[in-house]
C-alpha cells in the first residue's frame, strides 16, 4: 500500500497547490497523513521520501525537507521518477538548485519515454535557472491542461517580451482555474528556494504591469477616436 498512499499523498498536495479545493489547509492536513503512512510503511521508498520532502518545506520546516530529499537519493538515486521529482524539488523548495539539472537529465537517460510531467519539471528549472526559451520548449511538451504548467508557460513568455502569448495564457488560466494563483502555487507547492520565488513574483510583476499598459493603451486610443 506504500504507492497507493504516496499516490494519494501527491493527489492532495496538487489540490492544494492548483486550487482545486477550497480548503488549501484541509488539503495539506490530508496530505501529511497520507505521507507520514507511506513513509511509516516503508522508511526507504524514494518517492515517498520525496514527497515528505515537499510537505516538510510546506510547513515551513526547510531542514527537514533537505534530510528527506537526501533520503530520496539514498534510496532512489538510480529511480527515474524519484530523480524527476527530486530535480523540482531541488529547483523549488530546498536544497541546492544548481543539482537540480543534472538530476532530471539523469532521469530522462534512464527513462529515455519520459512521460510528459518530466518536461514540466524541466521547464521549472529552467525557467528558475533563467533559460526562458528553453523553458518554454520543454513545458510545450508537458501537460498544457496543468495550471502551473500553464503558469510557467505564462511567466516565461513574460519574461522574453511576449507580453500577447502570455496574456493568452492567462486568460486560460483565469477561465478554467478561478481559484489558482501564483501566491497559493508559492505557497502550497511549495516554492521557497529563494532564487525561485524571486524568478516567479519578478515575471508576475512584469506580467501585471503589461497587463496595465495594455488597459492604458486601449484608453488613449479611445480618447483619440473621440477627439
Amino acid at each position: 500500500m506504500v504507492r497507493a498512499w504516496t499516490a494519494l499523498a501527491y493527489a492532495y498536495s496538487i489540490e492544494g497547490a492548483n486550487g482545486f479545493g477550497d480548503d488549501a489547509q484541509g488539503s495539506i492536513e490530508n496530505w501529511r497523513t497520507a505521507v507520514e503512512n507511506a513513509v511509516l510503511l516503508d522508511p526507504m521508498d524514494s518517492v515517498a521520501c520525496n514527497c515528505l520532502g515537499d510537505l516538510r518545506g510546506c510547513l515551513g520546516d526547510l531542514a527537514g525537507a533537505d534530510r528527506a530529499y537526501r533520503r530520496a537519493f539514498e534510496y532512489g538515486s538510480n529511480h527515474a521518477d524519484t530523480l524527476a521529482l527530486l530535480a523540482g524539488s531541488k529547483a523549488l523548495v530546498a536544497g541546492d538548485p544548481a543539482e537540480a539539472m543534472p538530476l532530471i537529465e539523469r532521469a530522462m537517460r534512464l527513462n529515455p519515454l519520459a512521460p510528459p510531467w518530466y518536461f514540466g519539471m524541466l521547464g521549472r528549472i529552467l525557467f528558475t535557472a533563467g533559460k526562458h526559451r528553453e523553458a518554454i520548449a520543454a513545458l510545450r511538451r508537458s501537460t498544457l491542461d496543468s495550471p502551473n504548467v500553464l503558469l510557467f508557460l505564462a511567466l516565461a513568455h513574460t519574461a522574453v517580451g511576449e507580453a500577447g502569448e502570455a496574456a493568452r495564457i492567462e486568460a486560460r488560466l483565469k477561465a478554467e482555474f478561478p481559484d489558482f494563483s501564483v501566491e497559493r502555487f508559492i505557497t502550497g507547492y511549495p516554492v521557497t528556494n529563494p532564487d525561485a520565488v524571486h524568478a516567479i513574483r519578478h515575471a508576475a510583476q512584469l506580467a501585471r504591469r503589461d497587463s496595465v499598459l495594455k488597459v492604458l493603451q486601449k484608453v488613449l486610443e479611445r480618447e483619440r477616436r473621440l477627439l
